[in-house]
């Protein structure tokens, strides 16, 4: 299942999805950004969800934490990193 939810202004996209055992995972993407979300690559299956609400819930504050990124980085570490 695919959901569009905004934070901040910016679109992000989930993509929900229910593995063998029953339980769920779900992966995001943000438009005009490079960054690809694992969250269904190399996951051990039993690190799936219950419910699908519970992926998606985690998927969404992954995504938020990446938008925030840049905005949380102190002079120091931008300078730290130069």
């Amino acid at each position: 299942m695919t959901e569009t939810c905004y934070s901040k202004g910016q679109k992000v996209i989930l993509v929900t999805s229910q593995i063998k055992n029953g339980k769920w995972l779900c992966r995001f993407s943000i438009p005009g950004f490079s960054h690809v979300d694992g969250g269904l690559q190399g996951q051990d299956s039993s690190k799936g969800y219950k419910t699908e609400w519970e992926a998606r819930t985690n998927a969404f504050q992954r995504a938020k934490l990446l938008l925030d990124g840049p905005q949380n980085m102190t002079q120091e570490g931008v300078l730290e990193r130069a």
